[in-house]
């Protein structure tokens, strides 16, 4: 079994993924019906409301049948961060599903939109769209890498649309850095992360940008529905996908080396400020605030920020699993803040507990482990 061959589907279903939240989100009409408040126990305690949209359980579902039905060992290993069930204006609750019957679908699609049929098809015309990705742009290894596992004894962990606030809101505001956004559509991610079970060490990662880049101005033309990594005609947005393997000694990824414009830290604008005081006067940081904890790590991963911390427990194995797997292909790594601060022990954010998808200490973020190590110093 190879790692390639995974990694091959989990990049076209992220792309699938992004094609439906964009699609979703620049259709002004199909996007006022997706929203919804979640529930009290679903919802994230560090937001007064947390939502989701259907795009969001769309995308997970999707995910969850298109890579279960390349490689059936793992569909019950496939987890998110969304519960299913959607509840539509008439107060009807429908469980969100993706089947092999396309017409499946579009009945449960039905049910939650109240029979809007341009809107149902809008939708699943992308879930059943064959994605055609260059795969030569994105810089697979060309070898067949060997798994040590089973795909039974691997677990998969979704986002299907990390910073669903910023996903909603879409109010853009770059920092002080132009290549950081503070908040808007580029801080939302599709996470898919893969671990080994019986280790819980993330193994490959897949991050897709929907909105990396906002393109000049809409166009009929032709050559637009041809940009690479997303865009259709209708669609203002191209992305962009990172990727990570860490296989063993073997590591990959598509991403290149990347000198900072300064020492930078990139924190949450909910950040402590004993924190943020510690970093900016102690460690001699440059704190910026962003929104989405997959944004956040990506920058880490990129070189673009040096450390990123958050002190609270609020992160879920779904935001944290994709990127941490792309962090250790660089040789970097996510680490429990409580373990590395408190405990003096520096332990890696680890996923074999099923019933923990909480990182209750908090985590803290490098690329660069010497960089951790004179962290731990002060």
């Amino acid at each position: 079994m190879s790692a390639i061959d995974l990694l091959r589907e989990l990049l076209k279903a992220s792309e699938k993924a992004a094609n439906i939240a964009r699609v979703c989100r620049h259709n002004e009409r199909l996007f006022s019906l997706l929203v919804q408040e979640k529930e009290k126990d679903e919802s994230n305690s560090r937001f007064e409301q947390d939502f989701k949209t259907l795009a969001d359980c769309l995308i997970q579902e999707m995910i969850k049948h298109d890579i279960g039905t390349r490689f059936p060992e793992l569909r019950d290993n496939i987890r998110g961060e969304e519960n299913a069930k959607f509840t539509n204006t008439a107060g009807d609750s429908v469980t969100v599903t993706v089947t092999d019957d396309q017409s499946e679908t579009v009945k449960i699609l039905e049910k939650i939109l109240n029979g809007d049929n341009d809107a149902v098809t809008a939708l699943v015309d992308e879930v059943y769209r064959d994605v055609d990705l260059d795969m030569e742009s994105l810089e697979l290894p060309t070898d067949s890498i060997p798994l040590d596992n089973d795909w039974s004894e691997l677990g998969i962990w979704i986002d299907p649309i990390d910073a669903t606030a910023e996903y909603i809101k879409g109010v853009e505001k770059l920092t002080k850095f132009p290549n950081i956004a503070s908040c808007g559509l580029k801080c939302c991610t599709v996470l898919i992360g893969v671990y080994e079970i019986c280790r819980g060490t993330p193994i490959l990662g897949v991050i897709n940008q929907p909105f990396a880049e906002k393109l000049l101005a809409e166009t009929d033309d032709e050559s637009a529905n041809q940009l690479p990594h997303g865009g259709y005609g209708s669609c203002q947005y191209r992305g962009k996908i990172y990727w990570g393997l860490s296989v063993g000694d073997l590591k990959f990824n598509n991403i290149a080396p990347h000198e900072p414009e300064a020492r930078i830290a990139i924190l949450s604008p909910s950040e402590q400020s004993k924190y943020v005081d510690f970093i900016r006067n102690q460690l001699k940081y440059d704190v910026i605030y962003s929104s989405g904890a997959g944004y956040k790590i990506l920058k880490i991963a990129t070189g673009e920020a040096e450390l990123f911390l958050l002190s609270k427990g609020t992160t879920y194995k779904w935001d944290t699993c994709a990127p941490q797997a792309i962090l250790r292909s660089m040789n970097g790594d996510l680490f429990s803040l409580q373990e590395t601060l408190i405990n003096k022990c520096v332990k890696n954010i680890a996923y074999q507990d099923r019933r923990t998808i909480r990182n209750v200490g908090g985590v803290i973020a490098y690329q660069n482990i010497d960089k951790l190590r004179e962290f731990l110093k002060l």
